[in-house]
């Protein structure tokens, strides 16, 4: 079984404040840290350093992570986990955009 990449983007609304966004985020590894049996290893990510540096290229997306599923089994066990679904909730009212992309890892499609 190859493991799943998940790549995850949020895009905050505006007028949402540093400790909310701080909040979204110790949600995020709280929850992956309580999932941590179907994850090799993340989250990882951050905030865009320099949003100018890119022309544009970033879409306004404030925050970017990535983590490994052990399996596509894993991921799809976490998906309807009433935490992960809880987590979601929890961050409708700040989120105006979120982008999720998960992936086999190594398999390009050829």
């Amino acid at each position: 079984m190859a493991p799943v990449v998940r790549f995850a983007a949020f895009k905050y609304k505006p007028g949402t404040t540093d400790a909310q966004k701080r909040q979204s985020l110790e949600g995020l590894l709280k929850l992956y840290e309580e999932n941590a049996r179907l994850v090799n290893h993340g989250p990882v990510g951050g905030y865009l350093l320099v949003p100018r540096f890119w022309g544009g290229f970033d879409k306004g997306f404030d925050i970017v992570f990535t983590l490994e599923f052990k399996s596509k089994e894993a991921r799809d066990e976490f998906i309807p986990d009433a935490k992960h679904v809880a987590y979601k909730m929890s961050i409708m009212d700040i989120v105006e955009d979120v982008l999720v992309y998960d992936f086999e890892k190594g398999d390009y499609g050829y």
